[in-house]
């Protein structure tokens, strides 16, 4: 009788503690050789993966919007201050490990974050914009969730999360990811345009390919 119970308690632990760890992330080995502990990036690294496992569990609707704020808190830097470049494009480890960066390198950490929690590349544009009301060029991210509906607006000018169509102060001028470049009908419909030359979106394609984030 004592035996069968201490196999009943084994089993239960080995449940309980199987759930506690399962589907977890972590930062990749092969980034951690590369960061020294108690540094500044390895710090903002660790709280990001903190941030992923805190919200994994969560609904989409969620999920979204506690990116979008999450990625923003991160201060804005000019590539040039960055790395010594006027149009860099940076992948999710060097944008969180540089603390920083410009428009686009919050679209593609965002995008990354998005894909971690399992949303599909598909929905996913980084999608070039005019500010109207400043006349400058920008970038976001757009999700198009449903098909016949409007894209949402992750923008790290912005807290909130947005159809493009609430958004009267951005005109949207053409989105893109590796399934190519688009521009929206009536803010609803994809209607494939011809390929841009983008250098820094090429070169960025190039880059290493090892994940950041893995889950175990």
């Amino acid at each position: 009788m004592f035996l069968k119970f201490i196999c009943r308690i084994t089993v239960f632990l080995i449940i309980v503690t199987s759930g506690l760890f399962a589907d977890k992330f972590y930062i990749n080995p092969y980034y951690l050789d590369k960061l020294q502990k108690d540094s500044k990036s390895y710090k903002i690294i660790k709280d990001y993966v903190r941030f992923l496992n805190s919200v994994k569990d969560e609904d989409d609707k969620t999920k979204i919007n506690k990116v979008n704020l999450y990625i923003n808190r991160i201060l804005p830097r000019y590539d040039a201050y960055n790395y010594k470049n006027e149009e860099y494009w940076a992948t999710p480890f060097e944008f969180f490990s540089s603390a920083g960066g410009d428009c686009e390198d919050y679209v593609i950490a965002k995008m990354y974050s998005l894909k971690k929690l399992g949303f599909s590349e598909k929905i996913m544009y980084m999608s070039a914009v005019k500010e109207k009301y400043v006349g400058g060029d920008h970038m976001v991210l757009s999700l198009q969730i449903d098909k016949n509906s409007p894209p949402l607006v992750l923008d790290n000018l912005s807290m909130k999360v947005l159809p493009i169509d609430k958004r009267v102060d951005l005109k949207l001028m053409f989105m893109f990811n590796k399934n190519g470049f688009f521009k929206l009908n009536d803010y609803k419909k994809l209607i494939n345009i011809d390929n841009k030359i983008l250098p820094a979106y090429e070169k960025l394609r190039l880059k290493n390919k090892k994940e950041l984030i893995i889950k175990k």
